[in-house]
């Protein structure tokens, strides 16, 4: 089915796009939520109304795909519109693209940029996997193997789910899917799944303790250790940092100290 350009503003001047700019009633425009697309953030909604100007607003982006409209970007800007229009639908000019299936939806959705409202690491990823990416969808596989998952639209910590996406792939991408696995099972046999343990200090913590000391630590004594120190005290020994080490080693610390604990056999050395 071919689209009207009802304002024909690439015949005009001459320009190839690759979309259309054409004129769709707010109703019949749908948000991909369960898919990839984010939840809508009233306050952002109201902010955009306030300081609404014709002469800035960005066009909504569009994928005509099986007859319907899905957003991909600018879904606050519609929300805005319909706002400033006493919240009833009206019409509203839009770039629209067709021929995108589902998966490249996804992908445009998750490299949106320009003035569109930052992503979030979890809905970035969660776009990803839906779009097929080789790399995020190895993440999350590597992820759920050791029995996890991921809270892609909340920081809320709970059990068995990380919210810490972006800290867990930075790690995942710097220490191999082999470290990444082994000190998330360890994480989970410590703690059992609970929230504290997921939090970004608990996660570079053990990550790089089992990098740093691979192939040298007993993991029923690491396991031991962890479960004798709570997860809100590696962060706090962390952020009080008394060992004055940088980055990622003042998370080591607490995790060192209670594996070697008061006993100097098999202890391991400071390599860090």
């Amino acid at each position: 089915m071919r689209l009207s350009n009802t304002n024909n503003f690439s015949a005009s001047f001459n320009v190839a796009t690759p979309y259309q700019m054409v004129v769709i009633h707010s109703s019949k425009l749908i948000y991909p939520r369960e898919l990839y697309q984010r939840g809508i953030q009233r306050k952002r909604v109201e902010l955009i109304a306030r300081d609404f100007n014709e002469y800035t607003a960005n066009e909504p982006k569009i994928s005509f795909r099986n007859g319907r409209y899905y957003v991909t970007d600018g879904q606050h800007t519609i929300e805005a519109r319909i706002l400033r229009n006493g919240g009833k639908d009206l019409p509203i000019l839009c770039k629209v693209y067709t021929g995108l299936t589902m998966q490249q939806e996804a992908l445009f959705f998750a490299e949106q940029n320009g003035h569109a409202a930052p992503l979030t690491a979890g809905i970035k990823l969660r776009a990803k996997v839906v779009g097929e990416d080789a790399l995020s969808m190895a993440f999350l596989a590597a992820t759920n193997r050791v029995g996890l998952d991921f809270n892609y639209d909340s920081l809320q910590l709970s059990d068995y789910r990380i919210s810490c996406v972006g800290t867990a792939l930075k790690l995942y991408n710097q220490m191999g899917e082999k470290i990444y696995c082994e000190a998330l099972r360890l994480i989970v046999d410590a703690w059992e799944g609970k929230p504290d343990s997921f939090r970004a200090a608990v996660l570079k913590g053990v990550m790089y303790f089992v990098e740093v000391y691979h192939g040298e630590f007993n993991e029923e004594r690491l396991i031991r250790a962890l479960r004798s120190v709570h997860p809100m005290e590696i962060y706090r020994t962390g952020m009080d940092n008394p060992a004055k080490l940088p980055g990622w080693k003042k998370y080591v610390f607490p995790i060192y100290a209670a594996y070697n604990g008061k006993s100097r056999k098999d202890a391991l050395p400071m390599k860090f």
